[in-house]
């Protein structure tokens, strides 16, 4: 069985709520293929399947050749593999239908890439199973070849990935203690001398740097040391890079990581590791290239032979930590997470250390699939600054959990130690942790979701300082886009499988099973009342590992009534049953319109925290219609943008009206030249004019030569800021990627936000031009070739005032590396919030060459219905419909 390529992504969109783009369908827009894929059943286009950053890419390239991967529609449907219990059964199985896809459906394509590069136009190519697709180096007319290709779903850009580099810490080791402090923190030790568990029976795993195996504090945790000086690395390594056939390691990251998971020396002089008893394997695929990330990660799956043949699942890792990552909002290893998860593989990840901005988060870390991305903290228990914040692009908070990240004292290649700082360092606590989980109770093995609850669940709930707003969520509250659920606790997470039974059962209604619904265990552990929760499968089913003792137990449900907590009994060893019989609410309607005065508005009336879809109104008579469960709600109605939304609390015990009334507030409309009607891309050449030399993190007071409206207010003076974006009367250099933000900055416009460094002019330049056309004056602001870093992707782009009729027009002249780009306009502080007017997220307008987008001040309702879609709205909300 499988499903297509669409389907596999966007899934996400029914776990949720936040339906924007997807529901402006009806009125007749076109789909229009978004950056994790266009909308199921619809067919696009060949040239739409191919992102435009690919064939720039080709057309700039002195070869012709651009890196592209190329993902198949059809992928394996793996949703059999959590019903299998045995861990060798379920790996092979997962294995099989993975590779069963890839070899039905590859060889088409790759028989034409094969005579492709006989001819030349293709320089290189591989196949993959963990995910059904095929890179490639090749020409603009092969690319196109592919993406005329019926199998072929889309063709994405490589992820862009620097090597891992850990940020400075202390310049000496520290003397060696007996156990590291940070080792301390999360209570191993307490595990270790309480039950006697460190790890044995786990095998833990990196992706990374590579390690060195003849390390003092790894060596005997090698799974390839046979002992007596004999070494078999065959499933236990493998080098995607350079070939090398035992482990090594050419930086120093991968060592490090290793060590916090398992390091200890014979001595136990230098305890450095979570899981001291555990095993690991590791792939050196971090990070050449994307490439060597995928086959490394397809190794984890099913390891093989130093010749990279005869795979055998049954020797894949319990848990694999990733201390990589590129930037936020890209999906292309969504996939390859998930068939690991269905492999019953823990993946963990680093969330980035791009903080302390909010939205800040790397990816894969921020990915759907990924359920455990890591946050740094110090010994203190606070954040670190440098640590990525949420939310991920994709509706959900991130991090998910944190662990210690600052001064963290490993191993390192040649037999020393080193202190690195990073959530490269916070990520392989968690990665040590699942193995004395996994140790302590080997029924958790595979159990991929309730570890993750387990892990975040029982985690210590610090308060951060200062506390810090993201997206909207306080970092007072849990879980926040800070440390997520908050610093783990492996010694909590071990008491509560310890002598594990297993509690399960069937919740329906009627005779109909309820999918969906959350079943929760509560029980004391100490001074604290931990709460586990898990939803209901297709079936109604549902089954906790759990620790001998006794819970209450109790179900709740979306349309139903919820049931009364009661105490349920665990034996180690045993199956306790409890099933529950749902009784449903019935169904109202809540009906009403929303209007400014007597005038009907086209708006959006959504139930806030529910799983119902929102609706829109008509908009030629206002109304709407929702249909919900019997119960209390929030409803918010809008009509963005020109109006300031409304809440009203509304308690459902039969059909009801409501009907809102909106006043208008100042906003903007906008307009890209991708539609009628949009605007015109004219470049204005600002070279010659006034030229500004900026820094890093450098910003230049600008003068305006006349008054500007900027959301109904007139401004004067702005910042330009090194990366990319101006601010109206605040002198800030960072930007948070997501808007709106409560903080600084706001009152701001971002033409391309990125970490770009004009490097005093060595790397780019600002320039400013006022002139006049058609009567109309124009104030310039352009960012000339300012690159990443040294020879590090140019962007060239410019943001235009017009003062005189208060548009703003952003045009993109050379768009190198938009993946993490936020576009759009934000207003001032208004009752303690801003709003905004977002074009682009983690690029999710897929900016190019020759693209102009313009932002127009509107006040109240929009002069035709057409006008709410000149922007690509599901194009643009694609990306932010996921989880």
């Amino acid at each position: 069985m499988s499903v297509s390529f669409h389907a596999h992504l966007l899934r996400w969109a029914v776990r949720g709520v936040i339906i924007i783009g997807l529901l402006l369908l009806p009125l007749g827009v076109p789909a229009v293929p978004g950056r994790v894929g266009s909308t199921g059943g619809v067919e696009a286009a060949p040239f739409a399947k191919i992102d435009p950053a690919v064939l720039q890419a080709a057309e700039r390239s002195p070869d012709g050749l651009a890196y592209a991967l190329v993902y198949f529609k059809e992928q394996a449907d793996l949703s059999f593999a959590e019903r299998i219990q045995d861990w060798n059964e379920r790996g092979w199985a997962v294995y099989r239908a993975l590779k069963e896809v890839a070899d039905r459906t590859q060889p088409e394509v790759l028989a034409g890439l094969a005579s492709r590069k006989a001819e030349g136009a293709v320089s290189d190519y591989h196949s993959y199973w963990i995910v059904n697709l095929v890179t490639v180096r090749a020409d603009a007319d092969t690319l196109r070849w592919l993406a005329s290709r019926p199998e072929v779903a889309y063709i994405y850009p490589e992820l862009k990935i620097e090597a891992p580099k850990p940020l400075p810490a202390d310049p000496e080791p520290r003397a060696p203690g007996v156990v590291e402090w940070n080792i301390t923190k999360i209570r191993a030790p307490e595990v270790w001398s309480t039950y006697n568990i460190t790890g044995t029976g786990a095998v833990v795993a990196n992706v990374d740097t590579g390690v060195d195996y003849t390390h003092p504090a790894l060596v005997r945790q090698y799974r390839g040391n046979l002992g007596g000086g004999t070494f078999n690395h065959n499933y236990n390594w493998w080098d995607a890079d350079a070939g090398i056939p035992y482990p090594y390691d050419p930086d120093s990251h991968g060592t490090h990581t290793m060590g916090t998971q398992v390091g200890e020396d014979a001595t136990q002089t230098n305890q450095i590791g979570v899981a001291p008893g555990a095993k690991w394997i590791a792939a050196l695929g971090c990070c050449p290239d994307n490439d060597a990330l995928l086959s490394s990660e397809q190794f984890m799956i099913a390891p093989w032979d130093l010749n990279g043949q005869n795979p055998d699942p049954s020797k894949r890792p319990h848990v694999v930590n990733n201390s990589w990552g590129g930037p936020g909002g890209s999906l292309i290893f969504n996939g390859v997470i998930a068939a690991q998860r269905a492999a019953g593989v823990f993946p963990t990840f680093s969330a980035g250390n791009s903080g302390p901005g909010c939205a800040t988060l790397g990816s894969p870390g921020d990915n759907p699939d990924v359920g455990t991305s890591v946050a740094a903290t110090t010994s203190a228990d606070n954040i670190a600054g440098f640590s990525s914040r949420g939310p991920n692009p994709f509706g959900g908070t991130g991090p998910d959990v944190a662990a210690p990240g600052v001064s963290v004292r490993s191993s390192v290649p040649g037999g020393g130690y080193a202190v690195f700082s990073g959530t490269s360092m916070a990520s392989p606590h968690v990665g040590g942790a699942v193995a004395l989980i996994i140790s302590a109770e080997p029924m958790m093995a595979g159990k991929v979701a309730q570890l993750e609850e387990l892990l975040k669940q029982t985690a210590q709930r610090i308060l951060i300082s200062p506390a810090q707003t993201c997206g909207g969520v306080s970092s007072n509250t849990f879980p926040n886009n800070a440390v997520g659920w908050g610093r783990i606790d492996v010694k909590t997470a071990v008491d509560m499988v310890w002598h594990a039974g297993t509690v399960s059962g069937q919740v329906t209604s009627g005779s109909q099973p309820v999918r969906g619904a959350t079943v929760s265990i509560s029980r004391q552990i100490g001074a604290r009342v931990i709460t586990l929760t898990q939803a209901t499968d297709a079936n109604g089913n549902y089954s906790f590992v759990a620790g001998e003792g006794t819970y209450n137990i109790w179900v709740t449900a979306y349309g139903y009534e919820p049931t009364t907590p009661s105490p349920v009994s665990v034996t180690q060893g045993q199956t306790t049953t409890r099933d529950f019989n749902l009784t449903a609410k019935p169904v109202y309607t809540l009906s009403g319109t929303v209007m400014e005065g007597s005038t009907p508005l086209y708006g959006k009336v959504e139930a806030l925290g529910v799983p119902v879809l929102p609706v829109r109104t008509n908009p030629a008579t206002g109304q709407y219609s929702l249909s919900l469960a019997q119960g209390s709600y929030t409803i918010r109605a809008s009509s963005e943008p020109g109006y300031a939304p409304v809440t009203a609390t509304v308690v459902l015990n039969g059909n009801m009206t409501q009907n809102f009334s909106l006043t208008p507030r100042a906003d903007y409309a906008c307009y890209d030249n991708l539609h009628p009607g949009g605007p015109t891309y004219e470049w204005i050449d600002a070279r010659g004019a006034y030229t500004y030399t900026l820094g890093d993190e450098g910003t230049v007071r600008l003068n305006l030569p006349a008054p500007f409206l900027f959301y109904g207010t007139p401004v004067s003076t702005a910042y330009a800021s090194s990366n990319g974006f101006i601010v109206f009367d605040q002198n800030w250099a960072g930007a948070n990627m997501m808007i709106p933000f409560i903080g600084l900055p706001n009152k701001a416009i971002y033409g391309l936000v990125e970490d770009l460094n004009p490097d005093l002019g060595r790397q780019g330049l600002i320039l400013t031009k006022t002139l006049t056309v058609n009567n109309q004056q124009l104030f310039v602001v352009e960012w000339y070739q300012v690159e990443h870093w040294a020879s590090g992707y140019p962007e060239t782009f410019e943001i235009i005032l017009n003062l005189t009729d208060n548009t703003i027009k952003v045009q993109y002249q050379t768009v190198s590396w938009p993946d993490f780009t936020t576009a759009g306009v934000e207003s001032p502080l208004v009752g303690g919030s801003t709003y905004a007017t977002v074009y682009s997220y983690a690029n999710s307008a897929r900016l190019e060459d020759g693209r102009a987008v313009l932002y127009r001040p509107v006040t109240g309702r929009l002069p035709s219905l057409l006008d709410y879609f000149a922007c690509s709205p599901v194009q643009l909300f694609l990306p932010i419909i996921q989880k």
